[in-house]
C-alpha cells in the first residue's frame, strides 16, 4: 500500500479537506486505487480570560494599559493570530462621575469562532473640591458686608469641572464689645456633582471706628 495526499484550501487556514488516495499493487505491478476525503474543520472558539474587574476613581485613567487586557488561547490558531478587542458599555450611576463601565472583551481566531467576557470597571467619585475663601477683610459698620462687596470663594474639582461646582454660605456673628463692633464669620461650602463638599472660612471684622458728626447750638 501507499497513499498520497492532496489537500483543497476551505475559507480559512483551519478549515480545508484532504483527498487521500491510497493505492494497491500485488506482486505482479497490478494496481487500482480508492480515495479518502478527509475534512478538517474549525469550530471551537478560542478560550479568553478577561483581566481583573477594577475600582477606580473618576480621574484615574480607563485606558487598557492602565487596567489590563484579555489574554486568548485556541485549539487551532497560534496566539499571534487571534484577534482581541474591546467594547465599552457605560451604565449610569446616581451622578454624572460615579457609574459602571462594562468592557466586553473579544477574541477571535482564524476561522472566525469568537469567544467573549466582561471586565467590570466601577468608577466612583469620592473626592471633594478644593475651595479658596476670599481674604478675611477688616470694614467699618457703614461699609456692605455682602458677598458682592467682600467676595466670592474659588473651587477645583478632581473631576467635575468648575461650572458645576456649587457654592453656599452661611454668616455666624460673635458680639464684640459694642453693637456696632462684631466679627462675622462667613463658611463657603463648595459641591461638586457627587456631592462631594469642603468648607472655608472668611473671617469678617467690623468696627466702628468714626465719631459721631457733631453740631452745637448757636452761640
Amino acid at each position: 500500500f501507499s497513499s498520497n495526499d492532496a489537500r483543497e484550501n476551505g475559507n480559512c487556514p483551519n478549515s480545508y479537506k484532504i483527498t487521500r488516495t491510497w493505492r494497491a499493487t500485488d506482486e505482479c505491478g497490478n494496481a487500482s486505487t480508492c480515495n479518502q476525503v478527509i475534512t478538517v474543520r474549525d469550530i471551537t472558539p478560542p478560550s479568553i480570560t478577561c483581566p481583573i474587574n477594577a475600582t477606580i476613581n473618576c480621574h484615574d485613567s480607563q485606558s487598557t494599559s492602565a487596567l489590563g487586557s484579555a489574554t486568548a488561547t485556541d485549539n487551532c490558531s497560534a496566539t499571534a493570530n487571534i484577534i482581541i478587542g474591546s467594547s465599552d458599555a457605560k451604565v449610569n450611576g446616581n451622578c454624572a462621575n460615579t457609574y459602571t463601565i462594562n468592557r466586553i472583551w473579544k477574541a477571535t481566531d482564524e476561522c472566525g469562532n469568537s469567544n467573549a467576557c466582561v471586565q467590570v470597571i466601577t468608577v466612583r467619585d469620592i473626592t471633594a473640591p478644593s475651595i479658596t475663601c476670599p481674604a478675611n477683610r477688616t470694614i467699618n459698620c457703614n461699609d456692605l458686608s455682602t458677598v458682592a462687596a467682600l467676595g466670592s470663594p474659588t473651587a477645583t474639582d478632581n473631576c467635575s469641572t468648575t461650572a458645576n461646582i456649587s457654592f453656599s454660605s452661611s454668616d455666624s456673628r460673635a458680639n464684640g464689645n459694642c453693637p456696632n463692633a462684631y466679627t462675622l464669620t462667613r463658611t463657603w461650602r463648595a459641591v461638586d456633582e457627587c456631592g462631594n463638599a469642603s468648607t472655608c472660612n472668611q473671617v469678617i471684622t467690623v468696627r466702628d471706628v468714626t465719631p459721631p458728626s457733631i453740631v452745637c447750638p448757636i452761640n
